[in-house]
């Protein structure tokens, strides 16, 4: 059985018709927000930029007595 890897959008709308078919009629709080939520082609949010490696400082020199 050959089946294809699904994205994330996918798991996520799926648990969001299951919330609706569970909970969708029963005059729950949410049910407005999951309505909206269930009309999205999208449910992924921009990634935050990774931060620069910090930078390398000197090793202080070692003081020497004058010669």
């Amino acid at each position: 059985m050959n089946l294809k890897p699904q994205d994330d959008n996918f798991y996520i709308r799926n648990a969001i018709y299951c919330w609706l078919h569970y909970y969708g009629d029963k005059n729950h709080k949410w049910d407005a927000i999951y309505k909206e939520l269930a009309e999205r082609d999208s449910y992924t949010t921009p990634q935050p930029k990774p931060s620069p490696p910090p930078r390398r400082t000197r090793a202080k020199k070692a003081e020497t007595e004058g010669v």
